[in-house]
């Protein structure tokens, strides 16, 4: 009788040490995961950063030039706009420009304040938003068709935010179509040239705005997208996760069951 006590209380040390050190290392495996969701490596990257008294644009702006070379098709080029660019601009009550220039060209950008009862310039009301997109450069490659001077132009209705709110977006374009070619006092169509303008990590203040936090931002649609799938993401992970680790667990367990000889009431 003494020996099989004896056994019975080894085999329920031994589960219990076993079932502690099981339970501490489902514990160390959630923490694990949970860090990893809320902590994010890499190396610190410099946003350029450009401002006038009434706008303040940061991000990556670069314009993808499409250009006709001389058997009629298109080629490309790359030009980004550097930190150190020459920033101007106007600041008026409703209607404000940022104008960057550098060799390469300039872009200008048209601001307005809708405050009126009615949608205005496509943009909403009690929002502001760029009507008018323009960029001044010039085809200097030798394979061009026709080189020279060239104005590219978009409008319409472009970063659409509440008045008082920044806007964000992490990766964003707008197509100028509308291409001319500047010779003399003329300006010619260019039908098939096209300047891409791609915002990387943007950010855009109008007025004296501060955002202090998250919901000092609009952000754009594809961000907001992002911004519902990451939680649902991360929670089926975790869920998985814990389900992986209780089967694990029971399987253990039944093992060890099995192996003492004994059965826990």
């Amino acid at each position: 009788i003494n020996a099989e006590y004896g056994g019975v209380l080894n085999y329920y040390t031994n589960y219990y040490y076993k079932s502690n050190l099981r339970m501490k290392f489902v514990g160390v495996v959630l923490a694990i995961a949970l860090f990893q969701t809320v902590v994010v490596s890499g190396d610190d990257v410099i946003i350029p950063s450009y401002k006038t008294d009434c706008i303040e644009l940061n991000g990556t702006i670069s314009l993808n030039i499409t250009y006709t070379v001389a058997d009629g098709t298109a080629e490309h080029y790359l030009v980004t706009i550097g930190e150190d660019a020459n920033v101007t601009g106007a600041c008026d009550a409703n209607t404000s420009s940022l104008v960057l220039t550098e060799n390469a060209g300039t872009l200008t950008m048209l601001f307005e304040i809708n405050n009126s009862g009615a949608k205005l310039d496509d943009i909403d009301i009690n929002n502001w938003g760029v009507t008018d997109v323009t960029y001044d450069y010039s085809v200097k490659h030798a394979d061009a068709k026709l080189g020279g001077k060239r104005q590219a132009k978009a409008e319409g209705s472009f970063f659409n935010t509440p008045i008082n709110r920044t806007y964000s977006c992490s990766n964003e374009a707008v197509a100028l179509v509308n291409v001319t070619a500047i010779v003399g006092n003329e300006t010619l169509p260019q039908v098939g040239e096209n300047v891409a303008l791609r915002n990387a990590a943007v950010v855009i203040t109008v007025g004296p705005v501060t955002p202090n936090t998250e919901y000092d931002y609009h952000y754009c649609k594809a961000d907001q997208k992002v911004k519902d799938i990451v939680p649902i993401a991360v929670g089926v992970a975790l869920a998985a996760l814990v389900v992986i680790v209780l089967v694990a667990y029971l399987i253990g367990r039944r093992r060890t069951v099995a192996a003492g000889g004994y059965e826990r009431v």
